[in-house]
């Protein structure tokens, strides 16, 4: 895989796996939380296949993406209640875009955190945006045996919300994704900013 997600925004709507993932991500969101009337963030919403979906039904919806490409993308499709940014959520850029200093009733992370070099930091930046009484949910791979440094266990996403002052909701694993390289299991994470 790439270091640069640019290369792979193309073609990513056309790719079988991204779209599965964002329809599964999409049906647990509406199983565990219901977005409508809300505004909502969608971090690492790359060309925006989740976050189409979640403004059909939500208030509003911020998609953030570091790919200048994959928001470029999402641009061009012309969604009537989303906003892009191609920028990576830090302090700086939060003091930086109004529209980020506006606080978010949901925050959305469809398989994109365990790309973050520093999750904890970045959940602080997060949790900073979320209004209170605001949810954050995650879908990303979960940890296994052949690659144990990639992913999240339930113990690592525990551990995260609680650094960052979040309270956890729920921990489970959600779903599976088969493609031509196996099948790997999706663990989705949920908490509250009290």
């Amino acid at each position: 895989m790439s270091d640069s997600w640019d290369e792979y925004a193309q073609d990513w709507d056309s790719n079988p796996d991204a779209i599965a993932y964002s329809q599964l991500a999409f049906n647990s969101l509406s199983t565990h939380f219901n977005p409508a009337g809300l505004n909502v963030l969608d971090f690492g919403c790359g060309t925006g296949l989740l976050s189409e979906k979640i403004a059909g039904v939500a208030n509003s919806v911020v998609a953030v993406d570091s790919s200048a490409k994959m928001i470029d993308i999402l641009k061009a499709k012309k969604l009537a209640n989303v906003t892009a940014l191609a920028c990576e959520i830090s302090a700086e850029s939060i003091n930086g875009n109004s529209i980020l200093k506006s606080g978010f009733d949901l925050i959305v992370a469809s398989s994109v955190c365990a790309f973050i070099p520093n999750f904890e930091k970045t959940l602080a930046d997060l949790k900073a945006l979320l209004n209170p009484g605001g949810v954050f949910i995650q879908w990303d791979w979960k940890r296994n045996d052949d690659e144990p440094d990639f992913g999240f266990n339930d113990k690592s996403i525990t551990k995260a919300y609680s650094k960052a002052g979040l309270s956890l909701v729920l921990v489970t694993t959600e779903f599976s994704l088969t493609s031509e390289k196996g099948t790997r299991e999706v663990i989705m994470g949920i908490a509250k900013k009290e």
